[in-house]
């Protein structure tokens, strides 16, 4: 059985982890770590310490009312560069939950394909 690291729990829902193929699981963040346990196998967990993150990637996107929206996805980017994808219905909560451990700065909005693509034209434009 796994034994969790934190010692408060400040959140604890259903999320799905794409490592390969979608896992169903429980993400509980908490004064310790944010962590992950599989349902279908209890030994199947993943545990991050707030140490070991670097930065948490959230999707924001804005609508044509001019209202800005987090979807539900959000990547937990490693110190050691490994990127994990997460959702959750509730990623607007957990990712309020996470700043309050790791920082306001740490939490940031994930690039667009489009912003990606316009960037890589200004850099050559820079370069000739």
């Amino acid at each position: 059985m796994a034994q969790s690291l934190n010692t408060k729990v400040d959140y604890n829902g259903k999320a799905i982890a794409y490592l390969g193929f979608p896992q169903y699981g429980q993400i509980m963040i908490g004064d310790r770590a944010f962590e992950f346990f599989d349902d279908r196998d209890v030994e199947k967990n993943m545990q991050f310490p707030w140490k070991s993150i670097k930065v948490v990637e959230g999707d924001v996107t804005k609508s044509f009312k001019g209202e800005y929206q987090i979807g539900r996805q959000f990547y937990v980017v490693f110190a050691n560069g490994q990127k994990v994808r997460f959702s959750s219905k509730d990623s607007g909560k957990i990712l309020r939950i996470i700043r309050q451990y790791i920082g306001n700065d740490r939490v940031v909005k994930s690039k667009r394909f489009t912003s990606t693509i316009t960037s890589i034209f200004k850099r050559r434009k820079k370069e000739d």
